[in-house]
C-alpha cells in the first residue's frame, strides 16, 4: 500500500512538472534551455494530447515558437501566430521539413492564397514536428522600401540644394 501511495505522488508531482512546462497552441518564449532534447513530442498541460514544437516565421502577428496538436494543418497555425500581416504573400509559403516529405524535398512551398479564394482544404498540408513555417513578405513591399529609401535620398538631397543655393545667394 505505501509504495502505492509513494508511486501515486511521484506520477502526481512528474504531470505538475510537464502541466507547467506545456501550453496548446501557444508561443513558447520561456522555454530556450530544453532545445537540445531529443524528444520531439511533449504531452499538453491536461494531459490528454500530444504537442508538437514547430516555429512560424515573416509576416504573421506573432512570429515564434508553438507547442500545437499533432494533426495541426498550416492554417490552423498561421491563426494561432495571430494570421497574417498586410505585408504577407501567402502564394508563397513555405514549410522547411526537418526529414524528407512524401516528395522527397526538404522544402515545401504551398499556395495559401488559392486556398482561401477556392477553399480547396486538400492543398493545406498538415505540420510536422520541427517543421519551419516562412511567411514571406509581398514583392511589392520591397519595391515600396526602396522607394521610401529613394524619397528620404531626394529629401535630403532636396535640403542640401536649397542650403547651397541660399548661401551662394548671400555673397
Amino acid at each position: 500500500m505505501r509504495k502505492l501511495l509513494v508511486l501515486t505522488l511521484f506520477g502526481l508531482a512528474m504531470t505538475t512538472v510537464v502541466a507547467q512546462e506545456t501550453q496548446t497552441i501557444s508561443p513558447r518564449s520561456s522555454r530556450l534551455g530544453d532545445r537540445q532534447s531529443a524528444s520531439k513530442y511533449i504531452l499538453s498541460a491536461s494531459g490528454d494530447a500530444l504537442l508538437m514544437t514547430v516555429k512560424i516565421w515573416g509576416e504573421v502577428q506573432k512570429p515564434g515558437l508553438y507547442d500545437v496538436p499533432i494533426g495541426t494543418d498550416l492554417i490552423e497555425l498561421i491563426s494561432a501566430a495571430g494570421g497574417p500581416t498586410q505585408r504577407a504573400n501567402l502564394s508563397k509559403v513555405k514549410i522547411i521539413h526537418e526529414t524528407v516529405n512524401e516528395t522527397n524535398e526538404y522544402v515545401s512551398s504551398i499556395n495559401v492564397k488559392h486556398f482561401i479564394e477556392k477553399g480547396v482544404q486538400n492543398e493545406i498540408p498538415e505540420i510536422k514536428p520541427s517543421d519551419t513555417i516562412i511567411v514571406p513578405v509581398k514583392p511589392t513591399q520591397y519595391l515600396l522600401t526602396s522607394l521610401s529609401w529613394t524619397q528620404q535620398f531626394l529629401s535630403l538631397l532636396s535640403v542640401y540644394s536649397m542650403i547651397i543655393y541660399y548661401t551662394s545667394i548671400r555673397k
